[in-house]
């Protein structure tokens, strides 16, 4: 248009009032060049003609267009301040309904369905299930994002970082305040999920589609976990292998389904053995499981401060405050814990309840037709698997006894075994070489733990008294001494 008006070809512009054509000053001058060019007259209803080819006609312009600006820009202040003090206060400012809450007239409630599911979404996290298996929960239970689309990484990572979510208010990133909106899960669990989450070590794959059991699970003896590399044989057949991605001699490199198969069998003798000790057949007290999310929330905040401290994000000298008031929450929660636990102790099971389990049984046939992402949420959260160097014998032969499992004490979150631990493991390998080798599992019990060798033969009856347990022999009992907080 600005064209047409400088080759002479528009006579008139006609408007409504001058700040209808322009609202910045860089564009008013280009219109007067236009106008001057083509010796166009404007005419508005508000401010009358307007003759931008003479110096009194651009001076009115001009004037007319700084007031138009400073009207504009004072009402856009007027809005950012009302906004900024609806948020600083945590109150609703429009757009799309959150997920988790209902909005009737401007005030938010918990939707209970949403609410239940994000709650539900932040102890799992807590608990180490991956996102994937996480999304694919909500979308099979047609959950859907209140936009009314399936959920995905992003929306699912973004809804459970909001400060909202712990009934907080954030301006820019920083917690200003309460929130209007009424909290879903407590401070202490909305911390520890965006620990988890932001947790540079976290694997952040942007596919639910798992391949491999064990990777990023299971630990080479060094500590590292393992990877999945594919290695072609002599025959020219090709295998996918779980390797320690540290570089040099002595670390892992070991069969995926070799090891997969002893893992499994593993497992699937844990899980029945477990539902046996099971006291109640309702599961988990609702309190102790809250209770444990709770505390795995307060590691994580621990985590996240030593983190921020080492990075120079918050001064040391703060880290020891910090530490305290976590430290002295830990203790309360810590203190109920152990309480319910000693209430509800679990039992080995008497030798009535005692049966062998082999891989064609139901529940062998449950745990291998799980989705693997459960499986692998499973894993992370009862287990610990180190694979051990290869011993004495031929490299050529698999090593069953080089893959060890660690059943994680009640309460005991997540997180891998340090380098204490493993060695302990190992050297508990070495001590029953006596009762000849085995995958080892252990077993909790009123303070002890009680140490069972996985039976090649599930198969074979059942002995008298409590020393085989769904195909596993009893060897050792020993004090809770060395075992990971």
């Amino acid at each position: 248009m600005l064209a047409r008006i400088a080759t002479g070809e528009v006579d008139a512009v006609l408007c409504w009032h001058p700040d209808r054509l322009h609202r910045r000053p860089v564009e008013l001058e280009a219109y007067i060049d236009a106008c001057r060019d083509g010796k166009a007259i404007t005419l508005s209803v508000k401010a009358g003609e307007m003759d931008l080819a003479t110096d009194a006609g651009q001076m009115i312009a001009r004037m007319l267009g700084a007031a138009a600006r400073y009207e504009s820009d004072t009402k856009a202040t007027r809005i950012r301040r009302a906004s900024e003090q609806a948020t600083r206060a945590g109150k609703w400012t429009g757009g799309t309904r959150p997920f988790g809450w209902t909005i009737t007239d401007g005030t938010p409630a918990l939707h209970p369905e949403e609410s239940a599911a994000l709650a539900s979404a932040c102890a799992r996290v807590l608990q180490g299930d991956s996102l994937g298996s996480i999304i694919r929960a909500m979308n099979d239970e047609g959950l859907t994002t209140t936009r009314g689309k399936p959920w995905g990484y992003a929306q699912l990572a973004q809804a459970l970082e909001r400060p909202r979510n712990a009934g907080l208010a954030s301006y820019h990133g920083e917690i200003v305040g309460d929130s209007t909106f009424p909290a879903i899960v407590s401070e202490n669990v909305w911390r520890g999920v965006c620990a988890v989450l932001n947790d540079p070590a976290r694997r952040r794959s942007q596919s639910n589609k798992a391949v491999h059991l064990l990777a990023g699970i299971a630990q080479c003896h060094c500590g590292a976990y393992v990877r999945t590399a594919g290695v072609t044989a002599r025959d020219g057949t090709r295998h996918k292998i779980y390797r320690c991605p540290v570089r040099g001699p002595g670390h892992v490199s070991k069969r995926v389904t070799f090891v997969d198969d002893v893992v499994n069998t593993a497992i699937i003798a844990v899980r029945v053995a477990q539902a046996a000790t099971k006291k109640a057949p309702t599961g988990l007290d609702p309190k102790a499981e809250q209770l444990q999310v709770e505390a795995t929330a307060l590691r994580k905040r621990q985590e996240e401060a030593g983190v921020q401290a080492a990075l120079g994000q918050i001064p040391m000298q703060m880290l020891g405050s910090i530490n305290a008031v976590i430290e002295k929450e830990l203790e309360a929660v810590t203190a109920a814990m152990v309480h319910l636990e000693e209430v509800a102790a679990r039992q080995v099971p008497a030798e009535e309840e005692i049966r062998p389990v082999s891989m064609d049984s139901p529940e062998a046939a449950e745990w291998l037709s799980m989705h693997i992402d459960d499986r692998k949420d499973y894993l992370r959260r009862v287990c610990n698997v180190v694979l051990l160097p290869h011993g004495k014998s031929s490299t050529k032969v698999f090593d069953r006894d080089t893959v060890q499992v660690v059943v994680k004490a009640p309460g005991e979150g997540q997180g891998p075994l340090d380098e204490r631990q493993i060695q302990r493991l190992r050297a508990t390998k070495e001590n029953f070489r006596g009762v000849g080798g085995g995958v080892f599992i252990t077993f909790h019990e009123d303070g002890e733990e009680l140490t069972y060798r996985l039976d090649d033969n599930a198969n074979e009856p059942p002995r008298s008294g409590s020393e085989l347990l769904q195909g596993l022999t009893f060897v050792a009992r020993s004090g809770d001494a060395g075992r990971k907080a």
